[in-house]
Formats: C-alpha cells, sequence, structure tokens
C-alpha cells in the first residue's frame, strides 16, 4: 500500500427515536389487568425465552379516566411495578386518552376553571360527550393554563419513569361538538387531533428522551379510512382493533396500507385481533408472523393472547418464539427504515397493490426496500405469489432459492414456515443473538452487527443508524469478470461480522485494506468464532464468514477469487 487508507466517520443522522420502539410489546385488557396478572403476563414471556421489550397498561388502571392517579386496588404498588419492569429489560406506557369523565375525581376541577373545550355556550357544561368509557370533556390545549394543570397530574405518573402512552383514538368526538369553541376560539377536530397526540408525545419526551407513544396512523369505519395522528409521532403505532378472524386480519393489513399510502412510519396491530371471540390457532399464528414482519409487533387485547395455551404439543410457542427472535434480528435494518421515512416522508411499508378504498386483489408488501412480505390472510397453506418486477427474489428460508421478479407462484407454507423473500443483491443489517436455523449466526454473532448478503450482486448498501449514537454507511461492490469483491464500512465502535450465502468455492485470499493485513483462514468454526482478523468457507452451506478487525478505523475488505453462482 502506497498510503494508508483513511475512512471518515458516517454523516448519517443518528436515529431519532429509541430501538425499543422495534421491540416485541404485550398487554392485556383492562378487564383483566392488574399489577398481578400484568406482572405474571410479561414473566410468562420471558421465562418461555421470548424477548419482551414494552408492556401497556390498559385502561382503568386510574381512578377515573384520565385522573392520572393509580388505582392502588389494582396496582397496589405501582412504582414497585414500573421498577421490576424496568428491572426486566421492559417499557412501561398507559393507556390514555385527553377526556375526563364526569365522574373522574380532577372533573369538577377542570370544570370551575374552565380547562375543557367548550365550556362557554351559555349555562352549564354543554361540551360533553358520550364515548366507550362513559361522558366526558375534552381538555383544552390551546389554554395555557389547563395544559400546565394536565400536565402537573400526568407527572404523577411520568415522575415514576413511565416510557409513554397508548393514546386511544377518542379525538374524532371532537366532531359532536361542532363548532369546537377553544380558548384560543374556533378549531377544527384536525386541529384538536394535532394537539392531543402531539402534547402527549412532546411534553413526555421532554421528561423521557426515550419515550415514545402508541397511537393510531389510520383506522377505518367501513370504507372511510381516516388519519388520526399527525406523522411526527408514529413511531410505534397501531391500526385499531380488529375480530379475532381471518377477516380481522385483512382489515388490520387494509388500515396498514392506507397507513402506508398516507406516508405514516411505523406500525403493526394486535396479534390475534383485540376483540373477543373465536381465536384459533392457524389465525394467532399467521398474524403472529405477519406481526414479526412489521415495525412494531404487539400482542394483546380482549381474550387469550398467550401462545402457550393454544395447543399442548407447544406448537404455537415455538412458532410465536421463532418469529419474536426473527423480528428482533430486524432491529437495525427497522431502525433505519424508520428513521429515514420520517426524514423523508415517506413510507416503511410499500403496498403492492393500488391505492383503494375496496379489498385488495394483492396482500403482499414490501418492508422497506429489501423485504417482501405476503401475508396468509385466509385458513390455508396454499398462496399465490406475484413477484415484483425489477428484482429476483430469495427465499428466506433457503436463500439458495431464487424467484423471478414479475413471475407469479403458488407456493405452500405450513404453520411453522411464512412467505418472506429478500431482494437479490441486498445487504441486511442485522442484531443476531441466537442461531434460528437460517444460517445467520449465532449467540456467538452478539457483539456485533452482522452485515448479511444472501447472494451478491454487483453493488449493494446499507445504512446502520442508533438513537443519539454514530451512524455507519455500509456498501460493497462485485466485479464479475475480476470476481473481486470489495466491502467498506464507515468508522464505529461497533465490530462487524460479514456473513455471505451463495459462495460456491472458498476464495482465494482477503484483505483488511485500513490495517494492511491478509484476513487470516480458520478450519474450524470453534476458532472462528473466539478470534478477529479471520475468516472461514463453509463448503456444505456455501457461505462465507468474516469477522474482520475492530471498525474503529472504518472497514475495507477485499475478497479475491470470490465465486457466485
Amino acid at each position: 500500500f502506497s498510503e494508508k487508507i483513511t475512512i471518515p466517520e458516517s454523516k448519517v443522522l443518528p436515529a431519532p427515536y429509541p430501538e425499543w420502539a422495534h421491540s416485541h410489546w404485550v398487554w392485556l385488557s383492562s378487564s383483566e389487568a392488574n399489577q398481578t396478572s400484568e406482572t405474571q403476563f410479561v414473566e410468562g414471556f420471558l421465562s418461555r425465552n421470548i424477548p419482551v421489550g414494552g408492556v401497556d397498561i390498559d385502561s382503568q388502571w386510574a381512578t377515573g379516566d384520565n385522573s392520572f392517579v393509580w388505582n392502588t386496588e389494582k396496582y397496589p404498588d405501582p412504582q414497585g411495578m414500573i421498577d421490576n419492569f424496568h428491572n426486566l429489560g421492559v417499557r412501561v406506557i398507559c393507556w390514555t386518552t385527553s377526556l375526563v369523565d364526569t365522574d373522574s375525581p380532577n372533573y369538577q376541577e377542570g370544570l370551575d376553571n374552565n380547562y375543557y373545550l367548550n365550556t362557554s355556550r351559555g349555562d352549564g357544561h354543554v361540551g360533553l360527550v358520550n364515548w366507550w368509557h362513559g361522558t366526558g370533556a375534552f381538555i383544552d390545549y390551546t389554554n395555557p393554563d389547563a395544559v400546565n394543570w394536565w400536565h402537573s397530574q400526568m407527572d404523577n405518573v411520568l415522575d415514576m419513569g413511565l416510557d409513554g402512552w397508548k393514546c386511544d383514538g377518542t379525538d374524532p368526538y371532537t366532531f359532536e361538538l361542532y363548532p369546537i369553541e377553544a380558548y384560543s376560539g374556533q378549531i377544527t377536530e384536525r386541529d384538536y387531533a394535532n394537539m392531543y397526540y402531539g402534547d402527549f408525545f412532546n411534553y413526555t419526551r421532554t421528561k423521557n428522551p426515550e419515550a415514545l407513544i402508541m397511537s393510531r396512523p389510520v383506522d377505518s369505519y367501513y370504507v372511510l379510512y381516516w388519519s388520526f395522528s399527525p406523522h411526527y409521532v408514529m413511531y410505534s403505532g397501531w391500526v385499531g382493533d380488529q375480530d379475532p378472524t381471518f377477516e380481522g386480519l385483512q382489515d388490520a393489513l387494509r388500515n396498514m396500507f392506507h397507513s402506508a399510502w398516507r406516508n405514516y412510519t411505523n406500525y403493526g396491530s394486535d396479534i390475534g385481533g383485540y376483540r373477543s371471540g373465536n381465536r384459533t390457532k392457524e389465525l394467532f399464528i399467521r398474524w403472529s408472523q405477519l406481526g414479526a414482519f412489521c415495525p412494531l409487533m404487539e400482542n394483546g387485547g380482549d381474550g387469550q393472547h398467550r401462545p402457550w395455551m393454544f395447543d399442548n404439543t407447544n406448537q404455537t410457542l415455538d412458532i410465536y418464539r421463532q418469529f419474536v427472535d426473527i423480528h428482533y434480528e430486524l432491529m437495525p435494518y427497522f431502525l433505519n427504515a424508520g428513521s429515514t421515512s420520517m426524514e423523508e416522508h415517506i413510507p416503511v411499508i410499500y403496498p403492492q397493490n393500488e391505492r383503494t378504498i375496496l379489498p385488495p386483489r394483492d396482500w403482499a408488501y414490501i418492508l422497506w426496500t429489501d423485504i417482501l412480505v405476503n401475508p396468509i390472510v385466509e385458513n390455508t397453506t396454499e398462496v399465490k405469489v406475484q413477484f415484483p418486477a425489477g428484482n429476483d427474489w430469495l427465499d428466506w428460508w433457503d436463500t439458495s432459492i431464487v424467484y423471478q421478479g414479475g413471475e407469479t407462484e403458488r407456493l405452500t407454507y405450513e404453520l411453522e414456515s411464512f412467505p418472506v423473500f429478500i431482494r437479490k443483491g441486498a445487504a441486511l443489517a442485522l442484531q443476531v443473538t441466537k442461531d434460528l436455523n437460517l444460517n445467520h449466526g449465532d449467540e456467538y454473532s452478539s457483539d456485533r452487527l452482522t452485515v448479511f448478503i444472501p447472494w451478491a450482486t454487483e453493488s449493494g448498501k446499507q445504512v446502520v443508524r442508533q438513537f443519539n449514537d454514530l451512524s455507519q454507511e455500509l456498501e460493497y461492490s462485485y466485479d464479475k469478470e475480476t470476481r473481486i469483491f470489495e466491502l467498506t464500512g464507515t468508522r464505529h465502535e461497533r465490530s462487524l461480522i460479514v456473513v455471505l450465502h451463495n459462495i460456491m468455492e472458498k476464495p482465494s485470499s482477503i484483505t483488511d485494506n485500513v490495517n494492511e493485513l491478509l484476513v487470516d483462514e480458520m478450519v474450524t468454526i470453534e476458532e472462528f468464532r473466539i478470534a478477529n482478523n479471520v475468516w472461514r468457507y463453509d463448503s456444505e452451506t456455501k457461505s462465507l464468514w468474516i469477522r474482520p478487525n475492530a471498525s474503529t478505523e472504518g472497514t475495507f475488505l477485499t475478497i479475491s477469487n470470490l465465486v457466485l453462482p
């Protein structure tokens, strides 16, 4: 080398929100929820080796709707409960709205001070609405004194270390007040929705910079698709309440598609459907699989949502665990997708159907840029997959299987599997912590970022972001004539492990151009797992594994004589 290679740091902005937005969230409906049951529910997942990143404390946790005072009959030690969840690595959010019910202990104080909407229409308070939890009034966000009063009550819970809120969709009830009279004058329903979700999001972040809210992007009433939240809060949304049926699953997907068509960022749906009913094993599994390939994977609602309770063979439990683990592997992919989506006002999910209010003819979507998901929306193992033109697609479960873009295939997926495909040429950033039988790595990969290239083409790239931390840009190129493969990565404290599938022969050499070293070949997997600056070729799986030196000065690898199919 004539001179030492210098690779700069990435200029890509850090993620604007924390990683736990893409973890696995669970919750119990209010009819079942209390401190004991919530704790047992979460620990039920953890004890079965299913990670949980968030728990939602559903409605009726307080002494009145939005009194922000814990009901100690249901939650005798809320501080202890929150601390316990935090010690388990689980964030805690509480259900809320901006309505104060007339039987809530704080209602009268707000009324006496004119802190609600429509308090100035003559005698009495006519700004009341009837909603599913009773009769209540909306806090007036245009009144500074009302907002200070509201925040002081929120502090009762936020000061315990709460991590956010589930802001339920009561804002359309303001239509019952039209014209909506506020302290500042007349406002619209859209004005009010923006203030409602925005205040819970923004104020809570002043107390906890890693806070999130869970709210609706788009929900539907028959063929009316309604936008609820402002876009900038949508880091961890859900698309409303559905029946526990395959028709309910389709309803959730339609809401997700309309959310995507309106450029919302991150959301999922209640796995198995929110409402009570005959929730079958087959439905629960197919919905779980869909949830794993959504930005937010969340499971809760009325009736049974415990994956260990659907059969006595552990089949449902094992499938559920597998797909939660897949979801966690994809966390770096989700985090960059969500960050870029928010910055550029584009969606994370790209439905393959044209925009319509009718049932779509194609339920598939592309998750960000590189993953094609074809949800199973009926109780069947047979699916028709229409592969998007312009790229070839690799089977998620066996990357040696290639499907041609523009073609249609009829494929079979038993309950253990699901139609997911990777764009040929993609470079995926993965958080691998265990062996999922996908040949991505195992527990020895957990201290590194995995750069997974299932089938290299002429070029590929990926950006990896972290919350309040340095980003990393990764890019590869491949010359078919010379069989030279090069991978570059910007500086980062985190080390890499590079995994390439569909490599037909052992390469002749690998060079670390930054450190001016040849990378050493390791024969056994045991040697490879504990060393740095090493590579290993697995002739049985046709895969190449590289553990380069630390990335603090950047990464620039050259693989000589790399043979692709």
